[in-house]
Order: C-alpha cells, then sequence, then structure tokens
C-alpha cells in the first residue's frame, strides 16, 4: 500500500510539472502538436450544441395587418379613403326665402343646409342649386351630389297647343293595368294616341288624419319634363308634402315644387331614361283635411307633358279628385 501511495503521488508531481510546459509551446505558436488547441477532457460529458430561442409561439394568434411602424420610422401609413357617400338627391322646394334641397337616405328623406353635420360623419360643405357639397370627417374627403337644377320657368303653367288636347266632357276609362312603375312597360299593353291620366286616392277622408292622392299616367311617349299646377281649397286641405311617383323617382330624375299659401302647388319634374308608362305613378301628394262635413277637391289647372326635344304631348282631360271629409 506505501509503494502505490509512493507511485500515485510521484505521477501527480509529474503531471503538474509538465502543465507549463505545454502552455509555453502553446503561446509560442510553433507547429506540431503543441499547436492545437486543447480537446476535451478525457473523463467530462462535451458540450452540446444550443438549440437557439425560439421566434415566436406556435400557439399564438397570428395577424394579417401590417405591423405599426416602428418609433422614429419615416415610413408614412396609408391614407384613409372615405366609403361612397349614403346620400342621393331627391328633390328641390321652392320657397319664397329660397330653395331647399332635399336628400335621402334609404326611406328617409331629410332636408341639408350648408353647416349642416349629419350622422357625426359628414358635414355640408355647401347647397348650390345644381349640387351638395359634403366632407367625410373622418377622412376629410370632400364628395358632391350633382342634380340638375330647375329654373322658375320650369314651373310656368304653359298652355298645350292647339289641338294637343282632346276634352271630354267624362273620365276616360282607365287602361289596364300593366305595370304600377315607371319602368317601360309592353308595347302592346299601351293604347296609341293621347296620353291618359287620372287620379287614384280614398273616396272618404277624416278630419285631423292625413291621406295620399297619386296621379297615375298612361302614355306610349316618354315623358321627359311635366310642369304642372295643382290647386286645392287652402281653407279645406293643407298640403302635407309634395313627391314624385315612381316615374320620376329615378336617379337619373329631377324634382322640385313650391306650395302657395292661396292654395296651389307648383311642380317641375323631368326624367332623362326614356321608358314608356302604363298606369305608372306620376306625382304623390299627401294633405290633411282641416274641416269635417264638406268635399274637398283637387285638380290639375295646367300641365305640360314635354316629349324628346321639347316637344308637346297630347293627353286626354281628365276629372278632378273629389273626396268626402268625415268627422
Amino acid at each position: 500500500m506505501f509503494a502505490a501511495l509512493a507511485a500515485v503521488a510521484a505521477w501527480v508531481v509529474f503531471d503538474f510539472r509538465s502543465q507549463p510546459e505545454a502552455t509555453k509551446s502553446q503561446g509560442t505558436g510553433g507547429a506540431g502538436p503543441a499547436a492545437k488547441a486543447p480537446s476535451e477532457p478525457l473523463f467530462g460529458i462535451p458540450s452540446r450544441l444550443g438549440l437557439g430561442k425560439r421566434s415566436s409561439d406556435p400557439f399564438s394568434t397570428h395577424s394579417w395587418a401590417p405591423p405599426p411602424p416602428k418609433p422614429g420610422s419615416t415610413a408614412a401609413a396609408p391614407p384613409p379613403v372615405a366609403p361612397p357617400l349614403p346620400y342621393r338627391f331627391v328633390g328641390q322646394f321652392y320657397r319664397d326665402s329660397g330653395v331647399e334641397i332635399y336628400v335621402g337616405r334609404g326611406e328617409e328623406i331629410f332636408p341639408v343646409k350648408q353647416s349642416d353635420t349629419i350622422d357625426g360623419q359628414y358635414k355640408v360643405e355647401s347647397v348650390k342649386t345644381n349640387e351638395v357639397a359634403f366632407v367625410h370627417l373622418p377622412t376629410g374627403t370632400r364628395q358632391i351630389i350633382e342634380f340638375s337644377a330647375l329654373r322658375e320657368k320650369d314651373f310656368a303653367p304653359q298652355p298645350a297647343k292647339p289641338g294637343t288636347a282632346q276634352a271630354s266632357a267624362a273620365p276616360p276609362a282607365p287602361a289596364a293595368k300593366v305595370a304600377s312603375s315607371g319602368d317601360p312597360a309592353p308595347a302592346a299593353a299601351i293604347p296609341a294616341g293621347p296620353a291618359q291620366l287620372r287620379w287614384d286616392g280614398p273616396p272618404n277622408a277624416r278630419a285631423g288624419a292625413s291621406f295620399n292622392v297619386a296621379l297615375r299616367v298612361t302614355s306610349g311617349e316618354h315623358i321627359r319634363a311635366a310642369p304642372m299646377q295643382v290647386r286645392f281649397d287652402p281653407k279645406v286641405l293643407e298640403s302635407v308634402s309634395v313627391r314624385p311617383g315612381r316615374y320620376f323617382g329615378g336617379e337619373t330624375g329631377s324634382f322640385g315644387f313650391r306650395v302657395n299659401p292661396e292654395g296651389s302647388i307648383f311642380v317641375g319634374a323631368s326624367s332623362q331614361t326614356p321608358a314608356a308608362a302604363s298606369d305608372a305613378e306620376f306625382l304623390v301628394l299627401t294633405f290633411k283635411p282641416l274641416r269635417a262635413g264638406v268635399p274637398a277637391e283637387i285638380a290639375v289647372s295646367s300641365l305640360n307633358l314635354q316629349g324628346a326635344a321639347g316637344r308637346t304631348i297630347a293627353y286626354d282631360s281628365f276629372a278632378s279628385f273629389r273626396t268626402t271629409i268625415a268627422p
């Protein structure tokens, strides 16, 4: 045992003395085995290569939106885009104080004035006789609705040319209904000859309760414009609203009206879409009866149907509308 211990001690002393020589040989940069890098320990565990840091969580949500710009980055964000304008032109109301422009969104109709804010999204920048300019507030985009300007002469009653209107004591029998709108009707369903008009409304009304009465037309020719004047008794009826029928209610049509206190309504309507009419809705009026026990009458005192190039379209005379007002 003493001999073994002496041998181990002698080997340790020899090993410690040999290490400085190996280090010195590495520092001199000489060739040969002494210049090689030290190898792994004989009895140690070899080191492993690192797997690297995981770049992202495979179970995290992924967004396809572009990443936000880094702080201090000079890359500009894309400018916001305004949605299509949700409003359309509906009509013009001529008052003594000026012209009121009406726009619509869906079934809702309302007037617009300069500096108005609608739905908190659009500001009315300007209102002119042929356009309304809006500004989309979130994006600052300017959007315009254009329409045909109606002039005072469009409301002036124009007498029909000699021989263009055929008078008759009784109203003509209405044509067979083929279409109840301004859409083109089959030519075979529209009788040849002058246009035919008739009133369509309730035979009885109640005092204080509004009712609608429509003027309907049948014509084999396209009616481009129809300035007219309607009369009623302001002591018996109160005008509530005036709107175009489906024949003039398209996007290419223009419509304007003016209600006078003496009981007359001047209407100017035009349409650029060629279409024949078979008992089509031409004009819709809403009245509120003021007195009970008296008959109410609504009549067209002047009408000029205009076709292509302003040519007058003949029409048969027709009776006025009458209804009885009950308490």
